[in-house]
């Protein structure tokens, strides 16, 4: 281990902002040679009792605006965590290696682009794209599904995040865990990759349907003739959603029905019709029958 510590602490960012320890990354940075070992013993030691330091578990929370709606309002604010730096380097730690575990084991759908190595918003539009411009070539109209969920990184549930973990994971070690409250840090570096473990669990209620998905940004993709399809499948992953804790914000999702020939069916979640287009603003990108910006 104390190789994959110090490996991480030469690429840390030298930061000189403080945080809960008090301690600024930069000087971790300069000392790495000297502390690399003597870290990778105290992380060995937290991981074999499941113990951390107290001031590990503490951050400091900044609401960072999302860029669009009322400013006055606390909902259209994300809270970003700063972390201590030795929770930092442990969770890179940890991270590089889940990463190759669930790489070598395809415990992640290939078609999840967000926070996924040599993949991004570019390549996740890029597939969606390919998708839209061969159906349209051969005239046949599709439906797309965008589906947003209501603060998904706040809502997980830590004891299904768990099950999660141990269903995924090779074999270790197994501790009691007591804990009754859920979300996932924003702002950490673990996170992002429990999230996207959390999720994946979500997305196999998918049976029919072709889907891309960055995140928790979903989409549900087919031919408008396979309406009763798409919404078989919509229902199905809704409902496994809400098991999971994660609340579809029906208001914000939408249907885009592409082609000149689509007959514009209706689409329901919850009992409720989805708000149709035939453009639609995504992650920077512009669904629409053209392709092109409107």
């Amino acid at each position: 281990m104390p190789g994959s510590v110090l490996r991480v602490m030469k690429g840390m960012k030298a930061s000189k902002t403080l945080n809960p320890d008090g301690i600024p990354s930069f000087i971790l940075k300069a000392l790495r040679e000297e502390l690399c070992e003597p870290q990778a013993i105290l992380f060995q030691i937290s991981f074999d009792q499941c113990k951390f330091p107290t001031s590990w578990k503490l951050s400091h929370v900044t609401p960072i605006f999302k860029g669009k709606g009322r400013r006055s309002d606390p909902e259209n604010y994300r809270p970003i965590s700063l972390t201590s730096p030795f929770l930092k380097i442990m969770e890179r730690v940890i991270v590089e290696k889940l990463n190759l575990h669930l790489k070598l084991n395809s415990l992640i759908s290939d078609h999840q682009h967000g926070f996924c190595k040599n993949r991004s918003t570019v390549s996740h539009l890029v597939v969606i794209h390919d998708y839209i411009q061969s159906a349209l070539d051969h005239g046949i109209p599709i439906d797309i599904i965008l589906i947003d969920l209501l603060k998904a990184f706040d809502r997980i549930s830590l004891r299904k995040l768990i099950h999660c973990l141990e269903k995924n994971s090779s074999q270790g070690c197994r501790h009691t865990i007591h804990m009754d409250s859920s979300g996932v840090p924003q702002g950490s570096i673990l996170g992002p990759v429990l999230f996207v473990m959390y999720i994946d669990i979500c997305i196999n209620a998918i049976s029919q349907t072709d889907f891309g998905l960055f995140a928790d940004d979903t989409k549900l993709l087919g031919e408008a003739s396979a309406s009763s399809q798409i919404q078989s499948d919509l229902d199905a992953l809704t409902e496994k959603l809400e098991e999971w804790q994660l609340s579809p914000n029906v208001a914000k999702c939408s249907v885009v029905h592409l082609g000149r020939q689509n007959p514009k069916y209706s689409y329901k979640m919850k009992g409720i019709d989805l708000t149709k287009s035939t453009c639609k603003k995504d992650l920077g990108g512009i669904l629409s029958l053209d392709l092109k910006p409107k």
